[in-house]
């Protein structure tokens, strides 16, 4: 029998030290589980005698005259490199464990203190405190999900339209990303805005939305108003309907070419950068409705929105005027007055409208 060489607790930390095993003529061999391997270094292993250990020692191994055999360094460091990573991986299992315990805890917790404050609740607090409480609690169920499952309640859904309209693409992902779980990603969020019928096709009118907002509201007159505002030059793309948006649109008899700019070429696209100013201005339409009961009540209508590159005359505006007040009684509305800044052409339009809408 030969000497023997064991790994003891000193070795796991000096890779470079000589051992020794022994062989035996025991040839059993023993299952060892993750836990056992990291516990080696309290325990000795006793290597069997067979054919293949003696081609595996003569390979790994240093044979010394006396008989004593010594393990190569270099398979030692490999060894303590594996020991390592076997013990970092089975700590961060345990700390994970330990995490998602502590996470179902609180979780368990939080569900039980919501529960018992809508039990205390008056209806004052309700009133004040309702949607808070929707959106923590939609919050803390979306966090023991998975990202492709969360799931937002139509209050939740209501805020993040009204957080995205407001403040725009920015913010909302910086609200988004720092919620986990909070708000639903900007492609849910279109789905959903086009499903309720609030996303704007640029150049088009929605008089199919102003009549479902005449039968909702209840009115049967309107004011419709019209400005333009600066905006940044920029091109944007609606995957949708195939269209680029940000170059100045065409008025046909004053009114615009919707879809104009749609292309699968290439060099097409090129050249409208190339050779196409973007845009100035957005013109915008709004309708606010006339309630004689309640004139403050009821909030306007955005119409319709595209961009322009402020070169149009005052034929163009009361064609389009025209236009509007025609496509607006066929949806219940009667438009008995336009709005608008003091530009020249604007001021012209009116002039030569003077009388046509209270006589129509």
């Amino acid at each position: 029998m030969m000497k023997k060489k064991k790994i003891t607790p000193n070795d796991a930390d000096e890779p470079n030290s000589l051992d020794e095993y022994e062989l035996t003529d025991d040839t059993t061999s023993q299952a060892v589980s993750i836990n056992e391997l990291t516990q080696c270094s309290t325990s000795s292993i006793t290597i069997g005698h067979s054919v293949e250990l003696e081609e595996i020692t003569q390979r790994a191994c240093l044979h010394l005259g006396d008989g004593t055999i010594m393990l190569k360094p270099g398979l030692r460091l490999d060894f303590d490199r594996f020991m390592r990573a076997l013990h970092a991986t089975n700590n961060q299992n345990c700390n994970q464990e330990t995490t998602a315990n502590l996470n179902d805890a609180f979780f368990s917790f939080f569900k039980k203190l919501i529960k018992s404050f809508h039990f205390g609740e008056n209806d004052d607090t309700k009133n004040s405190h309702s949607f808070l409480l929707v959106f923590i609690e939609n919050i803390f169920s979306n966090l023991s999900k998975n990202n492709n499952n969360y799931r937002y309640s139509e209050h939740v859904q209501l805020f993040a339209q009204s957080l995205h309209i407001f403040d725009g693409r920015n913010a909302y992902e910086f609200v988004r990303l720092n919620l986990l779980g909070a708000i639903p990603d900007l492609s849910t969020l279109d789905d959903s805005l086009g499903k309720t019928g609030t996303c704007i096709e640029e150049g088009i009118f929605r008089y199919n939305i102003l009549q479902n907002h005449q039968k909702s509201v209840g009115y049967d007159i309107a004011v419709c108003s019209e400005d333009a505002t600066a905006v940044i030059k920029r091109v944007s793309y609606n995957s949708t309907t195939n269209t680029f948006s940000g170059f100045p649109i065409s008025l046909k008899h004053g009114i615009p070419c919707s879809r104009q700019f749609q292309t699968d070429s290439f060099d097409e696209l090129k050249s409208c950068f190339e050779n196409k100013d973007k845009t100035h201005y957005l013109n915008v339409h709004m309708v606010k409705p006339l309630i004689a009961s309640n004139p403050y009540s009821s909030s306007p209508l955005l119409l319709a929105a595209y961009g322009i590159n402020n070169n149009f005359k005052a034929i163009d505006v009361l064609n389009r005027w025209i236009w509007m007040f025609k496509n607006a009684r066929q949806s219940n509305v009667r438009i008995v007055a336009f709005a608008t800044d003091c530009d020249p052409r604007y001021l012209l339009a009116m002039r030569l409208a003077t009388g046509f809408f209270w006589k129509n």
